[in-house]
């Protein structure tokens, strides 16, 4: 899927976004900051709400920068030789607090020897912060999700696959398909989150930008898998 021309140069307008929305921001916090004392706990938690929402908007214009980038081709790569195994661990372990927060278990499985990927570390952290992100969202208070890593065999051979697995309330057949797509949410409406629908999408392209593939299995009630590959380093080639 192409996004159209106007929508392509609406990445561009996000750019003129972000002055007046860090400067209302601002201007929250201090307000906030400077009258504790006098504001009303009604007054307070219309505030607090606002401030929320500025980051919420801040986050949907990130995304449809990134958006634009990859629609527009100016998206670079930086692959270089990179532990899978490492890169997994640290992402997993900026996520620790907001997994807590959700009441969640976050574990990691993975070899102590693996191939070492030509990756981008940063879009690839980035992809997979994404996935886990996602399965945070649709993972009821005391599941879990797991994150694995493995050398590819058979169709995925000269590859390294990263899963993200989660106990979450899963995703129809039907939908299966849909969830890559720009602006989705899949999954029961009564689950869905607030969020730009961009996530999925994002993590695929950056992940296929490096040469990967990415895709998700999934049944209602069951939870999901989304699975993505890299291809091993070789040296010298």
């Amino acid at each position: 899927m192409k996004l159209s021309k106007d929508q392509m140069t609406s990445g561009y307008l996000t750019h003129e976004l972000r002055a007046p929305l860090t400067a209302i921001r601002c201007a929250l916090e201090v307000f906030l900051n400077k009258n504790q004392e006098e504001l009303q706990e009604e007054d307070r938690k219309i505030l607090e709400i606002a401030l929320r929402n500025t980051s919420k908007l801040n986050l949907l214009i990130n995304d449809i920068m990134e958006l634009s980038k990859i629609q527009t081709g100016r998206m670079q790569m930086f692959p270089v030789p990179t532990d899978p195994v490492q890169l997994a661990r640290e992402t997993a372990e900026e996520m620790y607090s907001w997994v807590q927060r959700a009441k969640l278990t976050l574990t990691v499985d993975a070899p102590e020897k693996c191939a070492r990927v030509l990756a981008d570390r940063r879009r690839t952290a980035q992809s997979l912060t994404n996935l886990i992100s996602n399965a945070l969202k649709f993972t009821p208070p005391g599941g879990s999700i797991n994150v694995t890593v493995e050398e590819g065999k058979l169709k995925h051979s000269g590859f390294v696959i990263i899963s993200v697995k989660d106990t979450g309330c899963g995703i129809a057949p039907e939908d299966i398909l849909k969830v890559f797509g720009y602006f989705v949410q899949a999954g029961p409406s009564d689950k869905r989150t607030e969020g730009s629908g961009l996530g999925l999408s994002l993590a695929r392209s950056m992940i296929e930008l490096q040469g990967g593939t990415m895709w998700a299995a999934s049944r209602p009630g069951e939870g999901s898998t989304f699975s993505f590959t890299l291809p091993v380093h070789v040296p010298g080639a």
